[in-house]
């Protein structure tokens, strides 16, 4: 994660983790279709701790894309990482609304907090207000079998969601600004049944991811094609301890 100060910091992380992040621009960017990538890119793990010379500069849409640039660039230099990105069609999710009329779930809901602001004072090593028993603003909490948002768009949401469903997740529920989320589910980790679509609730437990989206959120994955962004790593190394 990016720290104050225009820091960075990762603990025990993959290259998998290390990639996904540098190359979504955001600490929960989804799983990237990785190829070319040795067999250690997940399970060699690291700790890295990183300073810029200047602060993290935020973006008019909450992103701080330059800091981002940067990590990618320390790749480079100590992963000696050579990398560019293909687009290829592939099976893909659309997030869309799941109610004819448009109506929402009574665990998906609108927020006013300005994220940008939040994020700027947050790189300024300001910590935001916490009201009790939620989390920080402009955040994602991914505890197993929950996805928990606070002021966060549908297209980061989508984009964790891809790695619950073993597939890319695309946004296109026309919904803008920042949303609050409770979604609590069934996770199935095998993954072995996740692309049926199937929407019926696992014997005993909360319901499927599926289920649980069109329940609690008022929306739904509907299975289709689409360009997915993949990054192929032409040449990476392990790096040395300093």
């Amino acid at each position: 994660m990016l720290q104050p100060g225009g820091g960075f910091m990762a603990t025990n992380a993959t290259l998998r983790q290390l990639l996904g992040s540098a190359f979504n621009e955001r600490p929960f960017g989804r799983a990237m279709d990785i190829i070319g990538a040795p067999d250690w890119i997940d399970s060699a793990r690291f700790d890295i701790v990183a300073k810029a010379a200047e602060n993290h500069v935020i973006d008019p849409d909450g992103t701080p894309r330059r800091s981002w640039l940067m990590v990618r660039s320390l790749l480079m230099d100590r992963f000696k990482l050579k990398a560019h990105r293909e687009s290829r069609d592939a099976p893909i999710y659309a997030l869309v609304l799941a109610r004819p009329d448009g109506r929402l779930g009574s665990k998906l809901r609108k927020s006013d907090v300005d994220c940008r602001a939040v994020l700027e004072e947050m790189s300024k090593g300001r910590k935001p207000t916490i009201e009790p028993g939620k989390g920080p603003p402009c955040s994602i909490g991914t505890p197993p079998d929950r996805l928990v948002t606070s002021a966060i768009t549908l297209s980061p949401f989508a984009d964790v969601l891809s790695s619950r469903v073993g597939r890319a997740v695309v946004d296109r529920t026309g919904l803008t600004g920042g949303y609050n989320a409770e979604l609590e589910f069934t996770e199935d980790r095998s993954l072995a049944n996740v692309h049926s679509g199937a929407v019926s609730n696992p014997a005993g437990g909360a319901p499927s991811i599926f289920t649980a989206l069109q329940e609690q959120l008022g929306l739904k994955l509907e299975s289709t094609r689409g360009p997915v962004d993949v990054l192929v790593v032409d040449h990476v190394e392990r790096p040395t301890e300093d």
